[in-house]
């Protein structure tokens, strides 16, 4: 086996937190859980599709979109001048 290599990733505490949570109750480490994706992405020469799946905020936008319920502008003007309303 090749010798080991650390890996040090940057992650926001709150974000580590929940999933040191989910990790410890799956009865795995951190590093497992990098290892077995860094295994993955290795073989696979991809990163996993199943990251990149749309979470609840995308799934709401795309039904927004298919319902039509979306604003139309006539110009990038009416655009922006949108955007930048006051609420």
């Amino acid at each position: 086996m090749a010798t080991s290599r650390m890996v040090q990733a940057r992650v926001p505490g709150d974000i580590q937190d929940a999933a040191n949570q989910v990790i410890q109750a799956s009865g795995l480490t951190v590093s497992d859980v990098v290892r077995v994706l860094m295994t993955r992405i290795a073989q696979d020469k991809a990163i996993p599709s199943a990251l990149f799946q749309p979470n609840a905020e995308t799934l709401a936008a795309f039904a927004e979109v298919e319902r039509g319920d979306l604003k139309q502008f006539d110009s990038v003007d009416a655009l922006f001048d949108d955007l930048n309303a006051e609420d």
